[in-house]
């Protein structure tokens, strides 16, 4: 018995058709594989970045926090002369004349190159600003002190170009010479803060106590780098937007060219002969750039013998002009093609004591 096939109508998948399927398959997969490869490696450089600015955001938090514990312990004297000792009395028979603030402590801001001591850095390897305050950090190294935490100590910051030798690991024969950010912690038995009458330097050996290879646990050095890659730290000490007001001024009219030193008289008035002497500035507003590792060791590479100029000549000088300085230092970290990033905070001083100015 014969039977016959009948015809459904329904056709199979022409050679054609199989081709272009696959085809398209293929572009869809192609496609699929550069999005996720894309996306991997955005990830990637995101963790990469946060790894790259981690260190320089901890130095960030270090020195907002630090900062913000300064003081002065401000206080009414009598006042007898116009020396250097205005308190001290020249005769037991003398009078005062007027009541005066008083405070042996100090805090100071201004040029990096003009605070540390002289003949020991210039504006190259010591660029930008430095700050140097007392607060109560609790840093002591007499053994049964670790827990009284509120010792008043001294504390400072600022910027060095220098290679590393002094502290790299000693299986590391590699010099790397990079800014740093580096901190100056005394202890509260090495605080030598009782004379902070001009030109005085409490903090003379900042630069001259950096860490070196003579460094131990017994004989610790005062200096220490705390970031690296850091090319900018500067320090601005304002008033709020309403004393400006009052003043009909600009916040930034205590420091116009960012120095602030406590123990001179400055920004004197008729109505107030001390000016802003022995105050507390109530804001202080820190920016701090840093560069990522890779860029750091592409200026290493191309500046072996010197500390690179990534800050132009004359820049942060002035702070009405700080916005321009700082778009100028962006440009030149661009140009230099350099990955960076800008940390800033306006930090509110806990201990200032404002109000007495007026």
């Amino acid at each position: 018995m014969k039977h016959q096939l009948k015809h459904t109508g329904r056709k199979g998948f022409t050679l054609i058709e199989v081709s272009l399927s696959m085809v398209i398959l293929t572009i869809i997969m192609l496609v699929a594989v550069q999005v996720l490869d894309q996306t991997q490696r955005t990830w990637k450089r995101g963790v990469g970045n946060i790894e790259q600015f981690r260190e320089a955001r901890m130095a960030f938090n270090s020195i907002t926090q630090n900062l913000r514990e300064a003081l002065l312990n401000t206080y009414l004297a009598y006042q007898y002369n116009e020396s250097d000792t205005p308190t001290v009395p020249t005769s037991k028979s003398q009078a005062p004349e007027r009541y005066i603030r008083q405070s042996e402590l100090q805090f100071v801001t201004g040029q990096a190159r003009d605070l540390l001591q002289s003949g020991q850095t210039d504006a190259l390897s010591s660029p930008g600003h430095a700050v140097f305050f007392q607060a109560r950090l609790g840093l002591s190294d007499r053994d049964g002190y670790e827990n009284l935490r509120r010792l008043l100590c001294g504390r400072g910051y600022f910027l060095l170009h220098s290679d590393d030798e002094a502290f790299r690991p000693a299986h590391v024969n590699a010099t790397r010479s990079r800014f740093r950010l580096w901190e100056y912690r005394p202890t509260a038995e090495s605080n030598t803060i009782y004379s902070p009458q001009e030109g005085t330097r409490w903090f003379g050996d900042a630069l001259t106590g950096v860490i070196s290879g003579s460094d131990s646990i017994e004989r610790p050095s005062f200096t220490r780098p705390i970031a690296e890659n850091i090319v900018a730290l500067i320090i601005s000490p304002q008033v709020t937007s309403e004393d400006a007001e009052a003043e009909e001024s600009v916040p930034w009219w205590i420091a116009p060219d960012y120095a602030y030193d406590s123990a001179t008289a400055a920004n004197t008035g008729i109505n107030s002969p001390q000016g802003t002497q022995h105050m507390l500035p109530p804001r202080v507003v820190v920016t701090l750039v840093a560069i990522d590792e890779s860029s750091a060791a592409k200026m290493a590479e191309k500046y072996p013998d010197s500390a690179p100029q990534l800050i132009p000549d004359g820049s942060f000088s002035r702070c009405s002009e700080m916005r321009a300085d700082l778009q100028a230092l962006e440009q030149k970290l661009v140009a230099e093609q350099l990955n960076y990033r800008v940390f800033s905070a306006t930090i509110n001083m806990r201990n200032s004591k404002w109000g007495l100015l007026r």
